[in-house]
């Protein structure tokens, strides 16, 4: 069991960092934007928020296959596929049930869920903020015309 968590203890640390590094990354590159965003008219706004959300997507995808390679290492799962598709229910917390892990694993599949509602939660959390400097911002420059 030992083995176990500190398995999952580390593939979690290591999403953290993944999903900081987007949020970072993403935050860079629109950072003309979301810094000016008065200077964006219509549907450059939803541009920008869509720029986010594909890439909040992506990152997830990756933290999520992540996971579904460590299951496969530890020879928890017959096939990536099945490793993929156990991980996504597991880190979006749908958990169907139709896959399970030995006892052994189980706990490091707990663990999983607690990391992707944090980084869900993390996710929203910044979606939410961008969300409001965009539409913010176009309330004041209606207000001012």
């Amino acid at each position: 069991m030992f083995l176990q968590i500190i398995t999952a203890t580390g593939v979690l640390l290591v999403t953290i960092v993944i999903h900081g590094s987007a949020v970072m990354l993403l935050f860079r590159i629109a950072r003309e934007p979301i810094t000016n965003p008065q200077n964006l008219r219509g549907y450059a706004r939803l541009g920008v928020s869509c720029f986010f959300v594909v890439g909040f997507v992506m990152a997830h995808m990756i933290e999520i296959m992540l996971w579904a390679a460590a299951y496969r290492l530890a020879g928890e799962l017959q096939s990536f596929e099945e490793a993929a598709y156990f991980s996504a229910i597991t880190f979006a917390t749908i958990g169907y049930g139709d896959i399970t892990l030995s006892g052994e694993w189980r706990l490091a599949s707990a663990i999983e869920g607690v990391n992707g509602i944090l980084l869900f939660g993390w996710t929203t959390a910044f979606l939410f903020k961008v969300s409001e400097i965009l539409w913010f911002s176009r309330r004041q420059a209606i207000a001012r015309s």
